[in-house]
């Protein structure tokens, strides 16, 4: 939290972990920390998963202008928020998405094969819904609310890894977007869910994307 705060003095700010019924204690310690800081809080589910959902009900759980979307264990750069804001907040853009295969941009300490399995989904997904992204599995992205009115949060599956993906391809008109790089930091805590079974899922929700378009 220490790192969110430093990163994000002089914003007015808001930070919702989405906790999914976690046995290893996430909402009782993010509990702990909001006692202390307001702007600190834990929507906690039981029974639902996914990352897709997830976000769609910490959308709905905030009216902040400006949503971000990031991972909580320290692999997504927080220094970045600040520009991306700025960003939002200067021009036309409406989206401003951290990429790892943006120029300047690095996949830290990935394995081979996730490198692999991550550069085939990006390129299916450019190929399928021609969404001009050169990280359209990106975790790590901010928004203006407004977006979400011109989206169709119903043709949205609420599984697997593809919320941006999603976000951006059922918005009409498409939102404007921009792409900052970033590189993937070392995993602080957990282990990635991301495999072989979930790239596959990943394809499968593309080409059903690709007949509701």
């Amino acid at each position: 939290m220490s790192r969110l705060a430093a990163s994000l003095v002089g914003i007015d700010w808001e930070v919702l972990f989405v906790d999914d019924d976690s046995p290893d204690g996430t909402a009782a310690r993010v509990e702990e920390v909001g006692r202390r800081m307001p702007q600190v809080r834990c929507l906690k589910r039981i029974g639902r998963r996914g990352l897709a959902s997830a976000c769609v009900e910490g959308f709905a759980s905030t009216a902040a202008p400006f949503i971000a979307v990031m991972d909580a264990d320290l692999q997504h750069d927080e220094a970045l928020l600040p520009r991306m804001l700025e960003i939002l907040r200067s021009g036309d853009v409406e989206l401003v998405v951290a990429s790892r295969y943006a120029e300047g941009g690095g996949v830290g300490e990935h394995s081979l094969a996730r490198r692999i399995i991550s550069r085939a989904g990006n390129s299916a997904a450019r190929a399928l819904l021609g969404v001009g992204l050169s990280d359209p599995m990106s975790g790590f992205f901010m928004l203006k609310r407004d977006v979400l009115a011109r989206s169709s949060l119903g043709h949205i599956s609420g599984q697997g890894f593809k919320i941006l993906l999603d976000l951006v391809s059922s918005t009409q008109p498409p939102p404007k977007l921009r792409e900052l790089p970033f590189t993937f930091r070392p995993r602080h805590a957990g282990e990635s869910k991301f495999n072989s079974a979930i790239a596959m899922e990943f394809l499968r929700a593309l080409l059903r994307q690709r007949r509701r378009s």
